[in-house]
C-alpha cells in the first residue's frame, strides 16, 4: 500500500500490525541521451510498489534527490551534498518511526548512493533509536545471473541494455531509443589498479551510458522486474518476522549507552 493513498487511521492500523515501511531512494540525473532523469527513482518506487502487493508493506513516497556530484556537468542532474542527504535520510526515518513503524527498509535505485547508504546504516548506531533500518543498497544484486543470461552486449552498467530494458517495461513512453546511435565509448584514468580519484566515473562513462542499449527490449525488462520484485517481496517477509537484528541493536544500546 502507498502511504500517500492512506488515511491517518490506516497508517495507525498498519503500524500496529508491524508492517515494514519501505523508503525508495533514487536520483535526478542524466541517464544517457535516451532515459528520463528520474529513472532511478521511478524504478525503485515501482519495484517497491509491486513487491508490497505481494507481501504487505507500506511504501513511502520516493526520495528522488540524491548524491550525484559526479554527473553535475550534464544538464538536468540535481545533486545534494553527502551531509544533506545523510541528514534527510535520518529525519525521514525518524518521522516514519515516530508514526509507529519500527522496521524501515530503504530500497535504493541509484548506484551513486551505495557508499553513502552504507555510511548511513553504520552512522545510525551513533544515537539511540527505537527502530531498525535495513537497506537493499545494491539495486542490481538480485539480477546478476539473469542479467548475464539476457545481455547481448559486451558491457552493462549505467543506462545500459539491462537498465534500459527495465525502463522500457516500466515507463517505456518516456524512453527515446532513437537517441542511441552507437555503443558507448568507455575510458579510464590510466592510474594503477587500486588507486581511486573523484573522477573515475567521469573517465569511465564518458557518454553517461554503458554498453549498447539498442539491445534492450520490453520483454527482457519484464523478466528483470519480476526477478527484482520476487527478491524484494521475500526480503520484506523475512524482515517483518526476523528478531535477531533488533536484539543485537538492543544489546548494543544497553552496552553503549547504559
Amino acid at each position: 500500500m502507498l502511504l500517500e493513498h492512506m488515511t491517518s487511521p490506516d497508517v495507525k492500523e498498519a503500524a500496529e500490525k508491524g508492517l515494514v515501511a519501505i523508503l525508495p531512494v533514487g536520483s535526478v540525473e542524466v541517464h544517457g541521451p535516451h532515459m528520463p532523469l528520474e529513472t532511478d527513482s521511478i524504478t525503485a518506487f515501482e519495484i517497491a510498489k509491486r513487491a508490497a502487493e505481494k507481501e504487505e508493506a507500506v511504501v513511502l513516497p520516493p526520495l528522488c534527490y540524491a548524491y550525484v556530484l559526479e554527473n553535475r556537468h550534464f544538464p538536468g542532474t540535481v545533486s545534494l551534498t553527502a551531509k544533506t542527504l545523510l541528514a534527510l535520510l535520518e529525519e525521514v526515518c525518524d518521522e516514519v518511526a515516530r508514526n509507529g513503524f519500527k522496521k524501515i527498509l530503504i530500497v535504493n535505485g541509484h548506484g551513486g548512493n551505495n557508499a553513502l547508504l552504507k555510511v548511513f546504516l553504520r552512522d545510525s548506531q551513533a544515537k539511540k533509536k527505537d527502530y531498525v533500518v535495513y537497506a537493499m543498497i545494491e539495486p542490481w544484486a538480485p539480477l546478476g545471473e539473469l542479467s548475464n543470461k539476457l545481455s547481448e552486449g559486451r558491457t552493462y552498467g549505467h543506462a545500459c541494455e539491462i537498465e534500459t530494458s527495465i525502463g522500457l517495461y516500466l515507463f517505456g513512453d518516456h524512453i527515446k531509443m532513437d537517441n542511441i546511435k552507437r555503443e558507448s565509448k568507455l575510458g579510464k584514468t590510466g592510474l594503477p589498479k587500486g588507486i581511486e580519484t573523484a573522477f573515475d566515473w567521469q573517465a569511465y562513462a564518458v557518454d553517461l551510458y554503458v554498453g549498447d542499449p539498442r539491445h534492450a527490449t520490453k520483454e527482457k525488462g519484464k523478466m528483470l522486474v519480476e526477478k527484482m520484485v520476487e527478491y524484494l517481496a521475500d526480503a520484506i517477509r523475512i524482515i517483518r518476522k526476523e528478531t535477531e537484528v533488533p536484539r543485537l541493536l538492543d544489546e548494543y544500546y544497553k552496552k553503549t549507552f547504559g
